[in-house]
């Protein structure tokens, strides 16, 4: 790279060259996470995931070049982070839902309160005779 009139200056050179391995590095990640045939194989849920980190990071990238444009980015930019976070954490209910909560066995149930019902119509509880 030509830093030209910062070649005396060894701090910033440096910041330079960390900030284009970087991007460099931000790249490589993305024409990874952007090969449509590993897509088609995830799950509905690994795909909700995959779908809010790329809406994040796409966002995300494009706060980080305005910035680096010296343009300070507007509200709309920021609402819409904050609403893919909300989505992030309506996703997250809704795999903890699906997961954490206990199911219940209906037929395990039915039989249960079957026999309950005909055991108790069968059988008058019979009083305890009280000694003295």
């Amino acid at each position: 790279m030509d830093f030209g009139d910062l070649s005396d200056d060894t701090v910033i050179q440096g910041k330079l060259q960390h900030f284009h391995t970087s991007i460099d590095k931000i790249e490589e990640l993305l024409q990874v996470t952007l090969d449509q045939d590993s897509y088609e194989k995830l799950s509905t849920q690994d795909k909700v995931d995959y779908d809010l980190f790329m809406a994040y990071a796409l966002n995300t990238l494009y706060w980080l070049y305005l910035r680096s444009k010296g343009v300070v980015p507007n509200n709309d930019l920021k609402n819409q982070l904050n609403r893919i976070k909300q989505y992030m954490g309506k996703a997250k209910e809704a795999h903890d839902r699906s997961t954490i909560r206990p199911t219940l066995n209906q037929a395990v149930a039915k039989r249960f309160i079957k026999h309950g019902i005909s055991a108790s119509s069968q059988h008058e509880p019979t009083p305890k005779k009280v000694k003295m």
